[in-house]
């Protein structure tokens, strides 16, 4: 590697680390997704999942964040405290607790996708500035640094 290609590399770590700390700013920032509440960034991510159905149990949700099942409980407790999640029991197997949206709950989600939507038109305006070649670079890039710092967190999880 050059001493150009390493700087390279180093200012665009160092972008990436300014760039993460504002989304940090931003996702520690309670927001009210038109239900009168401030929810956390935790809680509306929360909320997300369950209405994409990317879990639907304290266990797949731990595994899709990969925080233990403690902190979801935590978080699934005050959703439901506040009305936002519907707990019932799985049929055949009354051990397992199945997590809903109620109507608040799915308010809140559908209102959190139409944020979503308005990020990424935003972000429109991208593919007239890049290439899709260039835009799929950028995602490859991403990807790698995804796979990088899941690395760094299966390591710190080792030493505790």
């Amino acid at each position: 590697m050059t001493d150009t290609e390493k700087e390279l590399l180093e200012k665009g770590w160092a972008l990436f680390t300014r760039i993460f700390m504002k989304y940090d700013i931003l996702e520690k920032t309670p927001i009210d997704l038109g239900t009168g509440d401030k929810l956390s960034a935790v809680h509306v991510h929360t909320i997300e999942a369950i209405g994409k159905h990317y879990g639907d149990t304290v266990t797949t949700l731990s595994s899709y964040f990969m925080v233990t099942k403690g902190a979801v409980s935590q978080v699934i407790t005050r959703l439901y405290q506040n009305g936002y999640v519907r707990k019932t029991r799985r049929k055949g197997n009354d051990k397992e607790i199945i997590l809903e949206l109620t109507a608040k709950g799915r308010r809140a989600f559908d209102l959190h996708e139409q944020y979503n939507a308005a990020t990424v038109a935003d972000m429109q305006h991208l593919s007239d500035k890049y290439s899709p070649a260039e835009i799929q670079a950028f995602m490859n890039i991403l990807a790698d640094i995804d796979g990088m710092l899941m690395k760094f967190v299966a390591e710190e999880k080792k030493q505790l």
